[in-house]
């Protein structure tokens, strides 16, 4: 899942390591259906946990690599097993071909092409997981299928051919200073094509209250009281969580599901599709809308408070939020759109409350930041209620970004990747 995460320097080859270890060493019963877990968590790992120089830029071919390699298993498993309405229009595999083979094949091609410099990582996984599959045609045609299936996937989700673009260009004086971070949302980012919407501003809320209205004084008095470094309303278990969820690890929650007793190979394929591409929607819908409505965050609205026009707000110049304000507006909530799609997809999955409930848990390894919430509900109002606790967001833009989240989902179980006997898939 791509959520702008703050970056973490960690050796790659610790990473891949782990990821071979644990991930491809799975009892035989469940080898099938994990060769797609396996494959997103390593396609995970090169996103949240970049390099030691932090050297890889997001550029149109590689911002929505996760999608993309879920995508292109996808489309390569459904080949073969045949359950499910192709995304693609791939057509059948011939008979006797590696699933599994197919779907690591696939991954591979796709980050190998995206992310180069670890190729020779991405080598070495691919070894592994094909040692597992037993030599023939049967393994060749996997594999040639996988890297088919990555091509599709990765000219489905790239810029229209043509597309002219920028890369993001810092403006100032010359000789001044400005702030060097690139912002979250860069120029080519609206211009990228979505997979279930018909185009990037078709969600667009209504837009945040204004700012002399009732609601806009209680949204802001909310976050003024609980959201602020140096609140004494915040339970302390609250401000650890905030700081946890910020980086949220989404993949971890998908993959519970995906180790659910009783799972097909083709089924988690359709699931990681579903939850990647529907993300990125959510996200391409949030950040038009971001852009639109530009709404200030809390620390410049509480510091502002006498310019506002409204009575019942009050300006305090000395207020800070308990965790760093994101660099974009800050209406509607991203982190609110993700979790409420992701917690759309895997309840069609599940139902409202999944065996064991919901696991949170960060990105920073921390087992005590590991919560478990009886529903996806639960999950969906914590993460929100989340970023209330951080400083960052206010209430209504967390329902405008669950609103969306929720949408995008809707459409994507309604009309996509459907099994063969229930509805068409609607033409891409």
């Amino acid at each position: 899942m791509v959520l702008a995460p703050d970056d973490v320097s960690v050796r790659p080859r610790v990473i891949f390591a782990w990821l071979l270890a644990v991930g491809l060493t799975l009892a035989p019963s469940l080898a099938r259906a994990d060769v797609v877990v396996t494959w997103m968590n390593i396609a995970d790992q090169v996103v949240v946990r970049p390099d030691e120089n932090n050297s890889r830029l997001r550029t149109p071919p590689n911002t929505r690599s996760n999608a993309q390699v879920a995508l292109a298993m996808f489309e390569a498993v459904n080949a073969v097993e045949g359950r499910y309405r192709s995304y693609l229009g791939t057509p059948p595999a011939p008979a006797g071909t590696s699933a599994e083979a197919a779907a690591a094949a696939a991954a591979h091609a796709v980050l190998a092409t995206l992310f180069p410099d670890r190729k020779k990582l991405f080598d070495d996984a691919l070894t592994v997981s094909l040692a597992r599959v037993a030599d023939g045609p049967g393994k060749t045609a996997g594999v040639d299928l996988g890297k088919r299936t990555a091509a599709a996937a990765m000219a489905r989700a790239a810029l229209p051919a043509g597309t002219a673009y920028a890369h993001y260009r810092p403006r100032t004086v010359a000789g001044e200073y400005i702030d060097p971070g690139l912002p979250s949302i860069l120029p080519f980012d609206l211009l990228l094509p979505p997979f279930f919407l018909a185009r990037a501003d078709e969600l667009r809320p209504a837009g945040p209250p204004a700012l002399a209205s009732k609601q806009y004084a209680r949204d802001l008095e909310e976050v003024k009281r609980l959201g602020g470094k140096a609140s004494t309303e915040r339970p302390a278990d609250k401000t650890l969580l905030a700081r946890a969820w910020l980086r949220i690890n989404y993949s971890a929650i998908v993959a519970d599901v995906a180790r659910l007793p009783g799972r097909s190979l083709s089924q988690n394929a359709r699931m990681y599709a579903l939850c990647e591409m529907a993300s990125e929607d959510t996200w391409l819908a949030v950040k038009e809308a971001k852009l639109q409505f530009r709404r200030w965050r809390p620390i410049t609205a509480i510091r502002n408070a006498d310019q506002d026009g409204n009575d019942d707000t009050a300006r305090d110049e000395a207020w800070e939020p308990l965790l760093r304000t994101p660099p974009h507006p800050e209406y509607p909530c991203g982190h609110c759109g993700y979790s409420a799609t992701v917690a759309a997809v895997l309840e069609a999955e599940t139902g409202p409350a999944p065996a064991g409930g919901v696991t949170l848990r960060s990105y920073e390894d921390n087992p005590g930041m590991a919560i478990t919430m009886p529903t996806w509900k639960a999950f969906v109002d914590e993460m929100s209620v989340s970023r209330i606790y951080a400083g960052a967001h206010v209430r209504s833009a967390n329902e405008a970004g669950e609103a969306i989240g929720r949408e995008v989902a809707r459409r994507a179980l309604a009309g996509f990747m459907q099994l063969k006997s229930g509805r068409p898939s609607r033409p891409k």
